[in-house]
Order: structure tokens, then C-alpha cells, then sequence
């Protein structure tokens, strides 16, 4: 009996289960990736069972919410990852991105886009699948290297919950200034064709700002652009046609938000922005009226003195910090404030503090479980903190389809 007890066992009557009956168990697993990796873990007829590409459509349709496991920064030449969820999964960059000439550009949908500039390269790199490749040489530059690009998927590809293996494109900005005239080109690389797309440029009132997030609502893709004298505009560019728009902010931005305001997609489907004033979170977004004129209105406001955090609330905590990121896919908002970073949950409500994070710009990471390599040499050694009881890889005997 103690030897019994010394290997590995389970229910004789897990093991007479239908295939059926445990796959509306495996449905209702919370959506943190480590939670299905542990469950496959467990024999070879459940890791067959989930790792069924049907199951997880299942899983990510259910759930529908992708989670957010942490996010990125750059710090003093190294690509670091924050973990949110605990036991925390091991998505570090991979050494070769570990070289001091590397650094995150954008992280959408599950991939991250990497420039190495000893290279001169752009990669995508999966970290669930862990998996990266080599997209392509940057398109000529102005010669002052001042530039940023968005990940994107491929326009038709509305479901964002498994873009892992999905077509894409990288929307390239580069920034000149002559001293004559400010001017931003956008070029588009695409991944079904394998070439960059012409140039586009715009005059704008001032350059993009390299270190903010774009944000993408729909088939155009929106930047920051410098607040300086006599500027108080974002960016937009249109993806099917090309066009790019110099749009006009709201006149007391500057003066309400310190010039500290995060693009992102409005509750509405439209562009928007969120910025602080003293301890209220304002959400703004841009709309259209029935004569086809557009402009910005307030459409939220949250006090965040109000939230809760462990067992209290956070009162003056967050007065006058800075949105520094916002993963589109959890609706979670992150800020920076005196006190450190927190991510807001903004359908919950719920503040949590991200210990140990730097004042660097944040790139949210957010999957569901993939298939990606093997689970039990890569998942498990690689990824995950999980030691895997002596019976791992037993057949889970019983049961059937039912």
C-alpha cells in the first residue's frame, strides 16, 4: 500500500470518465496557461485530450477574455519579462535576445516584435511556442534611426484569441527632421507576400513619440505624437488605403493630463485615450455624428480611490500617475504612480501591484495555452516551474469518447 502510495495514483473513477464528460471539466479549467499544462501532465489520455486543436477553439470561445501572464521592458540593454499570474510562467527572452542590442518594439495578440540592431533585423518571437523568425531587414531609413513599428494581424483576422500561427504585418514608422521639416514615413511589411508595401508621409506637427504604444482599432493603427509648442495631435493611418491623418486632441488635454494621455480602443470601437487627473481615471473616444463630423467626448470616469487593493482601499496612491500600458485583449490597464506599477482590471475593478518593474514602457503579453512544441520537453522544463509526478505519461486507462 505505501509503495502504492510512493509512485503515483489516481481515482480508478477519474479514469472511467468519458472523453466527453472531462473535456467540459478541462472547459471550466481557469484561462491561465498553467492550469491545462498541469492537467496534460497528468497521463497521456488527457494530454491527448487537450492538446486536440477542436478543444482549445473550445477553450478560447469559452473564455473568450485572453489572460494577461505579464509583460515586457527594456532594461539597460536586456529584455525583461514581469510575470502577473503565480506560480509565474518562465517567458524570459530567449539569449540570443539577451545581447545588449536588442530590444521589444511591440507585443500584440501572444508575439512579440524584436529589433536586433546588431542585425539590423525585425523578428517575431512566440513565446508560449517558443518559437522565433527572422522577418526581415529594415526598409532604408532617414539615417537618424529614430523609429518604432506595430505588430498587426492581417485585416479579416478578427479573432485574436490564437494569432500564433496567423498572418501579419509590421506597420514601420520612421521620424525626420530636417530643421526645414518635420516629416513621418509609414511603410507596411506583410508576411503573405514577404515584401514591404510603398511609403506613405505626412507632415505632421511634431514626430511620433518612439517610446509610447500604438494602438490599433480596426484597420488603422494610432500613435502619440511629441506634445511640443503649437502640437496637440495623434496620428492615424489607414492600412487598406494607406492614408495617413494628423488628428487634433482636445484643447485642455495638455493642461488636464500633463501631456501624459495612453491611445487605445475605446469601450465604443473607436479610438480613444486614457489619461489621470489627480486620483480619476478619464477615458475619452473619438466620435462621429449622424453629419459625419467627428470629435473627442468623455465617456468614463473612474475613481480610482475607490479600488480595491488586498485589504484596503488605495486612496491617494495612484493620484497623478501615467497609463503605460493597456492589454486590449484582458481589458487590463497598467500605472505607474509614486508607489510602483498596477494593472487595472477595468471590467472587475480589481488593482493589483506588479512588484519590481521598472519606469520603462510596458508591452502586456497575453495567451492562452498552445500547443506550440512539445509540452513535456519544452512546457515543463522550459517554462513552467511544475515538477511532474513519477507516473507522468501513465495512459489514463478507461473512459472512452461517450
Amino acid at each position: 500500500m505505501s509503495k502504492r502510495l510512493g509512485t503515483h495514483t489516481r481515482s480508478p473513477a477519474v479514469d472511467l470518465l468519458p472523453d466527453d464528460l472531462l473535456l467540459d471539466i478541462f472547459l471550466r479549467l481557469p484561462p491561465d496557461p498553467r492550469h491545462l499544462l498541469v492537467a496534460s501532465l497528468v497521463c497521456k489520455r488527457w494530454r491527448r485530450l487537450i492538446r486536440n486543436p477542436a478543444f482549445l477553439v473550445r477553450f478560447r470561445a469559452f473564455h473568450r477574455a485572453t489572460p494577461v501572464l505579464g509583460f515586457y521592458q527594456n532594461i539597460k540593454g536586456l529584455i525583461r519579462f514581469f510575470p502577473i499570474a503565480a506560480p509565474a510562467p518562465r517567458l524570459s527572452a530567449p539569449q540570443d535576445f539577451q545581447n545588449g542590442m536588442c530590444w521589444v518594439l511591440d507585443c500584440r495578440h501572444g508575439r512579440v516584435l524584436i529589433y536586433d540592431d546588431s542585425y539590423e533585423s525585425l523578428f517575431i518571437w512566440d513565446p508560449m511556442a517558443a518559437t522565433s523568425s527572422n522577418v526581415s531587414s529594415l526598409p532604408e531609413l532617414s539615417g537618424e534611426e529614430n523609429f518604432t513599428a506595430v505588430l498587426v494581424c492581417t485585416p479579416g483576422n478578427d479573432d485574436h484569441t490564437d494569432c500564433h500561427s496567423a498572418s501579419f504585418r509590421i506597420v514601420y514608422v520612421d521620424n525626420s527632421d530636417d530643421d526645414e521639416e518635420l516629416l513621418v514615413s509609414v511603410r507596411v511589411f506583410s508576411s503573405e507576400t514577404g515584401a514591404w508595401g510603398d511609403w506613405a508621409s505626412i507632415s505632421p506637427p511634431s514626430l511620433v513619440s518612439s517610446t509610447d504604444s500604438a494602438a490599433v482599432v480596426g484597420g488603422s493603427v494610432y500613435w502619440k505624437l511629441d506634445f511640443v509648442e503649437n502640437s496637440n495631435h495623434i496620428l492615424g493611418f489607414r492600412m487598406q488605403t494607406g492614408e495617413l491623418e494628423s488628428i487634433e486632441l482636445p484643447t485642455d488635454v495638455q493642461e488636464n493630463y500633463m501631456s501624459d494621455i495612453h491611445l487605445m480602443p475605446a469601450e465604443d470601437g473607436s479610438i480613444g485615450f486614457a489619461g489621470v487627473k489627480l486620483s480619476s481615471l478619464h477615458f475619452w473616444s473619438r466620435k462621429t455624428d449622424s453629419e459625419g463630423a467627428a470629435g473627442w467626448a468623455l465617456i468614463r470616469i473612474m475613481d480610482m480611490e475607490m479600488l480595491p487593493i488586498s485589504d484596503r482601499l488605495a486612496g491617494d496612491m495612484l493620484s497623478w500617475s501615467s497609463v503605460v500600458g493597456f492589454a486590449e485583449d484582458s481589458d487590463a490597464l497598467f500605472l505607474r504612480s509614486v508607489a510602483g506599477v498596477f494593472m487595472i482590471n477595468l471590467r472587475s475593478k480589481q488593482l493589483k501591484e506588479v512588484p519590481q518593474a521598472s519606469a520603462s514602457a510596458i508591452y502586456p503579453y497575453t495567451s492562452f495555452y498552445s500547443r506550440g512544441r512539445d509540452i513535456i520537453s519544452a512546457d515543463r522544463d522550459v517554462k513552467y516551474d511544475i515538477k511532474v509526478p513519477k507516473g507522468e505519461g501513465s495512459s489514463c486507462s478507461g473512459g472512452g469518447r461517450g
